[in-house]
Parts: structure tokens; C-alpha cells; sequence
């Protein structure tokens, strides 16, 4: 069989638009993955964060664990959970338990972007002389928390190590200071009248 012109340009147009419709299925998978990865950043951008974190007070002692939403949605049906017990201030006594409060054994509807909470953990010099017995303030210990966001429900966990701030230094605020001092001396002076 011999091919005629026609039949040779009728092939060539066939390998044409076979190479064009291979090159068009490249492309939209090529698109796929962009649309994908854009879907997934703009998610990251909006989704909610639960940041559980342990800081001291300002010109204190006394250790704090913040629950923060750092995110720019609401955390949805917020579950957390401490993996042991955490007696307040070292206080081993009913309502002092960290662990059994409701923020930590029922879910919190909605957690709004920018909200924390904040708990006493206690004084640094008590939590770190309690440890004769770990089962009362553990220096290291665990919050699972989750939340959704839409259709995604996140599961995190936190590890909190407070052994780091043992000897640390108290962060101290310049103009409480000042204030501190200007109270002293207005109470110096009405003292002397």
C-alpha cells in the first residue's frame, strides 16, 4: 500500500495533535499541582494555631502557661488534655490540679484568633522545690490539643520543659520600674507630712 500525499499529511496531523493533547495533559497536571500547593498555603495562612507555651510574669517569679491562637480563624471544638496531673503552686488538694480543670477536660466551643488563656502554674522556687515528689509539679509534661478549622480538624502536642528557666533571671519592665520608684518616694513624702 502506498501512502498519498493526503495520507502523509492526515498522519503527520495525527502525530500533531497526538504531541498537542500529550502536552495539554502535562500542563493540567502541572496546573493541578500549583492549584494544590496554592490551596494548601492559603490554608496555612488562615487556619488556626494553638500555641501552648510557659513563660514567667513579667518582674516575677511566677511561671504562667499561655494557650494562644496565634492563628487568623477560630479553633473550632477545642480539645486539650495534660498527659499527668499539675498541682498549682504545689498544692496537692482538690481544685488545684491543672489537669482537672474544665479548659482542660471539656471542649471549648471556639477559641478566637489573638485569644489566650492563662494558667498558674506557681513560683518558680516552689515548683522547683517540689520536686522531692514529680508527681505534684512535673518540670516536663505534655498537652495534647485538637481543633478544627472547616473540614480539618489538627491535632498537636506540646511539650512544655520548664527546667530551662531554673536559675534564669526575671524579665523586668523599665517604666514598672520607674513607676515602682515614683510610688516609693510619693509614700516616702507622705509619710513625713
Amino acid at each position: 500500500m502506498i501512502l498519498t500525499t493526503i495520507d502523509w499529511l492526515t498522519l503527520a496531523l495525527v502525530v500533531v495533535t497526538g504531541f498537542y493533547a500529550w502536552a495539554t495533559f502535562r500542563i493540567l497536571r502541572a496546573n493541578e499541582g500549583v492549584v494544590a500547593a496554592m490551596r494548601e498555603q492559603t490554608e496555612a495562612q488562615l487556619r488556626p494555631y494553638v500555641v501552648i507555651s510557659v513563660a514567667p510574669r513579667i518582674g516575677t517569679t511566677l511561671l504562667c502557661l499561655t494557650v494562644k491562637n496565634t492563628g487568623r480563624s477560630p479553633a473550632v471544638n477545642l480539645r486539650m488534655k495534660f498527659d499527668r496531673d499539675f498541682f498549682m503552686n504545689g498544692e496537692k488538694r482538690e481544685g488545684r490540679n491543672l489537669a482537672a480543670l474544665s479548659a482542660f477536660t471539656n471542649p471549648i466551643e471556639s477559641l478566637a484568633p489573638e485569644s489566650q488563656l492563662i494558667f498558674i502554674l506557681g513560683v518558680g522556687g516552689t515548683i522547683f522545690g517540689s520536686q522531692s515528689d514529680p508527681s505534684v509539679c512535673p518540670t516536663v509534661f505534655s498537652i495534647q490539643a485538637t481543633y478544627q478549622h472547616g473540614a480539618r480538624e489538627y491535632a498537636e502536642k506540646s511539650t512544655i520543659d520548664i527546667r530551662p528557666m531554673l536559675s534564669s533571671t526575671v524579665e523586668q519592665d523599665p517604666v514598672a520600674e520607674e513607676l515602682k520608684h515614683l510610688r516609693e518616694s510619693i509614700e516616702k513624702v507622705a509619710k513625713r507630712q
